[in-house]
């Protein structure tokens, strides 16, 4: 994996967030959320060079060939915006909208399946959503590897959106699991980085997925950032002066 060279310039910063999960509990909550992020991009935006969307931004998201959901308009334009501006937008697959194609891509987005690897100005760093990495987590493994599969997308597809969003956005929602596995979930990235850490020293794992804010050592040179979540708190990273911090808004 070639690692991905960034030079911060003018005292700009860098910045990391995620699980948004916009679309759920309601379409009330999730609005006000998406204006909350909103507000969050607007009070960073004039010091931000690298933006690190950590992915599940959407509960659900599912992308046909010629149709997207037809939500969070106002957070796209936003994106979008900060693309023109100059802005480099990094977005990261997770379990919850890792179904796409070339929408993000064709607005200016980054567009990252797996983990990556990063070298920010002097500081080497390792990025990615965290979902089913390291060991254990077998029947989750199993599923992504359906969901992933290039089939079952192509069955998925067949049906029509008002259909097939609907459906899928009805199952994520029913996923009722997801703070019963937070510390399992974060134990587990943090294992995988310690392992990752003993092949190839990293200053910073920067991870989402678990909806636990960590900041936790591996070595005297290396240390695990989790973001957290939206859904219930507002946490993001962020990264100036050769230095990580854990912030909320």
């Amino acid at each position: 994996m070639e690692r991905i060279q960034i030079k911060l310039k003018n005292k700009k910063r860098a910045y990391f967030a995620g699980d948004f999960h916009l679309g759920i509990p309601d379409e009330k909550s999730s609005m006000l959320r998406e204006k909350k992020i909103i507000k969050w991009l607007d009070s960073i935006e004039k010091h931000t060079q690298e933006l690190f969307l950590m992915g599940d931004i959407f509960d659900f998201w599912f992308e046909y060939k010629y149709v997207v959901p037809k939500y969070y308009f106002n957070f796209l334009s936003k994106i979008s915006t900060m693309i023109d501006r100059g802005i480099n937008i990094h977005f990261f697959k997770g379990n919850h909208d890792m179904w796409t194609i070339d929408y993000f891509e064709n607005i200016g987005l980054k567009v990252y399946d797996n983990i990556q690897k990063f070298k920010i100005d002097d500081s080497n760093i390792i990025v990615g959503h965290g979902d089913g990495l390291g060991e254990g987590d077998t029947g989750y493994k199993v599923i992504k590897s359906i969901f992933k599969n290039k089939g079952t997308q192509f069955l998925f597809r067949i049906l029509h959106p008002d259909i097939g969003v609907k459906l899928g956005s009805y199952l994520s929602k029913s996923n009722k699991n997801r703070e019963d596995n937070s510390a399992k979930n974060n134990e587990r990235i943090y294992n995988f980085c310690k392992n990752y850490n003993n092949k190839e020293d990293n200053q910073a794992y920067v991870f989402g997925h678990s909806h636990k804010v960590s900041v936790k050592e591996i070595s005297t040179s290396s240390t695990y950032y989790n973001t957290g979540e939206w859904l219930n708190q507002s946490n993001f990273l962020v990264f100036e002066s050769g230095r990580f911090e854990i912030k909320k808004f």
